[in-house]
């Protein structure tokens, strides 16, 4: 999406122009400095405060947020700082080549990954980007700038905006004290976090009011210019999976229903999804382009990466005698989940399990490679660092999977929830298992590896295991000590000791 990506690149400067605070994390004095008479002139002043809260939606390396006083690392970059490579490499899915404390769950109130505190600084970061939404919602609501109806329009984006970034928020660390009040952003006094009902109906309520909104665009498929930009499908796709967090089955199938009958579907070829922008398959997307790199390729090949393979009956190649990138050697499947995958499975063509080197060695799981490679993004011969393709956030097949999943623990492996997931199914080239539609419980553990194989490497697969009871259980059989209250990640100890014992550590873990 050429004008958001662009464009929240000059946000950069503009978030350290007029969303500048103290550089305590929970001091919001001074919070900002827009005002209807100096700032929201025009649709363009709103549309450029608007903008300003992607910032953390890159999949670049990150933003120098004013805010803090600090780079921040992107909430979809593949570097292992960030939000969604955190979490990855904490599931059965992903392994990293060196030691790192999220993938060996010692992560405490005070890591550091990197030189930096990372994943758990930056993410509860977004308490600034939530609060900072609910000062533009404000000066949106008290301005005159534009019509009615494309007022409401920004603020149902920023309204789901803010409620995935409290989305992301819950799923890490629990509810956590957000500003949603205006009146309160120049108050620097701390309030204790929540309850999770309480939290929940923060989440739900701005969802709500975003999908009522009739100026509200159900989609930008078929808009260049603005795919990328929250929609009423995004806002419907929140909902769904903040349902599904909540194992509120009935409500979470009600909106995956409502995705069902907005003119998505599954594309027949796997890899375009990751190779082709604006496809019927993608719900949201963060763009990239050459302003905004995306660099999961380059964290993902080993470093002496020259050409690699896909399954050995397809003789599948990716890069040339002399095109390639040799990689940083971050991240890389578990063999233990590659073999999950049948033989048969289509997917299986954008994972590479056998490279040469440029020494001239050929590399597979019996010859010193560590893990397989989960390309994703096939059609890039890896002459540079970075890629233009768009990370998607949420797509159509997660849409079917979890209504499959609602419905199964509503009423067991109905037709419907087979139905469901078969357009997935038919386009890897596999079919359901007797064994998996035997019971509910066969059929929920089946959905379970099936959203793996076919989400893997998406950002999904830590809350999915979390939802199944299982994220712990599969730590230690890999032999980490991990322990029943890690399934949140610990409140940063910065904020503990600011906060003066008002704001309380998750349970287990030691300031």
């Amino acid at each position: 999406m050429k004008k958001i990506s662009k464009c929240i690149c000059c946000c950069i400067a503009l978030a350290g122009l007029v969303l500048t605070s103290c550089n305590d994390m929970l001091e919001t004095k001074n919070f900002t400095d827009m005002t209807p008479s100096n700032f929201f002139k025009t649709e363009s002043d709103i549309d450029a405060s608007i903008l300003g809260l992607y910032l953390p939606c890159t999949t670049n390396w990150g933003f120098t947020d004013k805010g803090v006083g600090y780079y921040q690392t992107g909430l979809f970059c593949a570097d292992i700082k960030s939000t969604y490579t955190s979490a990855m490499v904490t599931t059965d899915i992903i392994k990293t080549y060196s030691s790192n404390p999220y993938e060996e769950f010692i992560v405490g109130p005070s890591t550091v990954v990197s030189g930096k505190q990372g994943g758990i600084l930056d993410t509860y970061n977004l308490m600034r980007f939530v609060a900072r939404a609910t000062d533009i919602i404000n000066q949106i609501n008290n301005c005159s700038a534009g019509t009615e109806n494309v007022r409401n329009r920004y603020i149902a984006e920023a309204k789901t905006l803010r409620a995935y970034y409290m989305y992301t928020l819950l799923d890490w660390f629990g509810p956590v004290n957000v500003k949603l009040d205006p009146v309160t952003l120049m108050d620097n006094t701390v309030e204790p976090r929540p309850d999770e009902l309480t939290y929940v109906k923060y989440i739900l309520q701005d969802l709500e009011d975003a999908i009522n909104t009739q100026a509200f665009p159900n989609k930008y498929n078929d808009d260049a210019g603005n795919w990328g930009r929250m929609s009423k499908a995004i806002a419907y796709a929140v909902r769904m999976k903040t349902y599904m967090h909540q194992k509120d089955w009935a409500n979470a199938k009600a909106d995956a229903l409502e995705l069902m009958n907005m003119g998505f579907e599954i594309i027949s070829n796997y890899e375009d999804v990751f190779n082709l922008d604006r496809t019927a398959e993608h719900i949201w997307s963060v763009p990239s382009n050459t302003a905004s790199d995306n660099y999961y390729i380059t964290e993902l090949l080993p470093a002496d990466f020259k050409r690699g393979y896909n399954h050995e009956n397809w003789s599948y190649i990716r890069g040339t005698e002399n095109d390639y990138q040799p990689g940083w050697q971050i991240f890389c499947m578990r063999w233990d989940f590659y073999d999950t995958f049948e033989d048969c499975d289509k997917r299986k063509a954008a994972i590479l399990c056998k490279y040469d080197t440029n020494e001239g060695k050929t590399k597979d799981r019996n010859s010193g490679m560590v893990g397989a490679l989960p390309l994703k993004y096939t059609d890039t011969q890896f002459k540079h660092a970075g890629i233009q393709k768009a990370f998607p956030v949420i797509r159509y097949a997660e849409v079917l999977l979890s209504y499959a999943e609602a419905e199964n623990e509503l009423n067991g492996p109905t037709q419907n929830a087979q139905n469901a997931i078969q357009p997935i199914l038919t386009r890897a080239n596999v079919t359901i298992p007797a064994t998996a539609i035997a019971n509910k419980e066969a059929f929920r553990d089946y959905l379970l590896e099936e959203r793996g194989r076919e989400l893997h490497c998406e950002g999904q697969r830590r809350q999915d295991l979390i939802r199944h009871g299982v994220y712990i259980e599969r730590a230690k059989k890999r032999g980490n000590d991990a322990q029943d209250y890690q399934v949140l990640f610990p409140i940063p100890q910065k904020v503990i000791i600011e906060a003066n014992g008002i704001i309380e550590q998750n349970p287990g873990y030691t300031n």
